[in-house]
């Protein structure tokens, strides 16, 4: 059995930044692919109100701009999730574009979604830019900006 000495500083904590990113199943490092999936998650997660998750895909200095120009950080955007329910609406993405800038990603979204307002239904497509960065090994939305296509 090997002992590891507080001497040997930068290997033991290169040893437990990787065990701790194995079990957060988070990349160190932005991708394409790692994007994509975020972007899947935070639909899934937007979708089912699950506050918890978004908390943890959402980054503390979260600017996200509304469709009508809103601005909202993100404990607003948390806090308005209080009166969110789980699978109205729904949403797909139809299309994800990623641009990868070293450790800053931009996505380019286009969702559909669909559900009831007031008692009428209705499906609206938006597009939104939505950027990603690693922050203490873990890729964040720093920011989004949504407009509303016109059909």
């Amino acid at each position: 059995m090997k002992v590891f000495m507080l001497s040997q500083g930068p290997s033991v904590v290169s040893l437990v930044a990787a065990l701790l990113l194995q079990a957060t199943n988070l990349p160190a490092k932005i991708t394409t692919t790692t994007v994509e999936q975020l972007e899947e998650a935070l639909n899934t997660a937007l979708v089912r109100c699950d506050a918890a998750r978004l908390g943890r895909l959402w980054d503390d200095q979260l600017t996200f701009v509304f469709p009508n120009g809103n601005l909202a950080t993100k404990s607003e955007r948390l806090a308005g999730l209080a009166t969110c329910t789980p699978g109205s609406p729904g949403a797909i993405n139809e299309s994800v574009d990623v641009k990868v800038y070293g450790d800053v990603a931009v996505a380019i979204v286009l969702s559909k979604w669909t559900g009831t307002a007031e008692g009428k239904p209705f499906a609206a497509r938006f597009r939104a830019t939505h950027v990603w960065t690693a922050r203490e090994g873990r890729p964040v939305l720093v920011s989004a900006h949504v407009s509303q296509m016109k059909e």
